[in-house]
């Protein structure tokens, strides 16, 4: 159970890399928390770019958010991991803001040809980078009016496909159905109609602190062990779903292939077998529960009346 996007003062936020992964260590039900600061507030005459080896020694921020997600887990030791990551965003909202990690480096919207233009043309650019960097894993922020939906997800391709595997479905740090939380399950729709492939998360968009405790959303990987290796995995191969409760576990198979998998043609047969195990032990009934498939429709639902 983690966070996979917030800020520190690197970038727009409050508190230092080290303030914020020692507060967020402690939380209960966090295992894991990802900075992101915005990659424009960065050494941005430095040269680096995503494949920038040397990136640490180039840009100051870059190498203090990036120790201090290794300073973080090796004292946790086994118990709580930091990531450090990045947030490609463009001024005036549009096209949108997306999170990238597990890169050497970053890039920011003042590098060409990131600069604002034509939206189209400037989130091309930045696909096109992301898939000459195969390694990287990226994920759509808080799709909507405000920061963009990716020109309405109109430039998927079967190879971008590859390399943005995320979407929040709940961004900000209000209290879950207050003003300062901001759902868009209709985006995740949207976009899963348009042929992306996506796993949703939730995630609080940390600008002011209490990171990991400013509510109870969580960004939830299906792993072996806790490891930043492993976490990385889960997040490529689509095993992570998004919840509003932090203790809420979900663990599913569809004829035995997990939460995640992507099944060719002919791998099951005219009907499917469901399987879900869910678990919420500090409430008292899990409620209803939907199996959902295009354009929103509702192909089966129970409600489940134990935790």
């Amino acid at each position: 159970f983690g966070q996979l996007h917030a800020h520190t003062n690197l970038s727009d936020g409050t508190g230092t890399v080290e303030q914020a992964f020692d507060h967020a260590s402690k939380v209960d039900n966090l295992d894991f928390l990802a900075l992101t600061d915005h990659s424009n507030s960065f050494d941005n005459d430095a040269n680096v770019h995503l494949d920038s080896e040397n990136a640490e020694e180039l840009s100051e921020e870059w190498e203090e958010g990036r120790s201090g997600a290794r300073n973080i887990t090796e004292r946790e030791n086994g118990t709580f991991v930091g990531l450090y990551g990045f947030e490609m965003t463009w001024s005036g909202g549009a096209p949108g803001h997306i999170n990238t990690f597990n890169s050497d480096g970053f890039e920011s919207r003042n590098y060409a040809p990131y600069k604002k233009g034509d939206n189209y043309d400037v989130l091309q650019a930045y696909f096109d980078t992301l898939n000459e960097n195969p390694e990287t894993i990226s994920q759509f922020n808080h799709p909507g009016d405000t920061f963009g939906d990716f020109m309405d997800f109109s430039l998927y391709d079967p190879v971008v496909d590859n390399q943005i595997t995320l979407i929040e479905v709940g961004n900000g740090e209000g209290a879950i159905g207050s003003s300062g939380y901001f759902p868009s399950y209709e985006y995740y729709q949207r976009a899963l109609d348009k042929g992306w492939h996506l796993a949703p998360t939730n995630n609080q968009d940390n600008h002011k602190g209490l990171w990991g405790d400013a509510n109870t959303a969580r960004s939830v990987v299906l792993v072996d062990s806790l490891t930043q290796e492993n976490i990385y995995d889960a997040m490529r191969n689509y095993r992570v779903y998004a919840t509003e409760d932090n203790d809420l576990s979900i663990y599913y198979t569809l004829d035995g292939y997990i939460m995640g998998s992507i099944l060719e043609d002919g791998a099951t047969g005219d009907t499917v077998h469901l399987s879900v195990d869910l678990s919420d032990p500090t409430d008292a009934s899990i409620g209803k529960v939907q199996v959902i498939t295009n354009g929103g429709l509702v192909l089966a639902e129970k409600n489940v009346s134990g935790n």
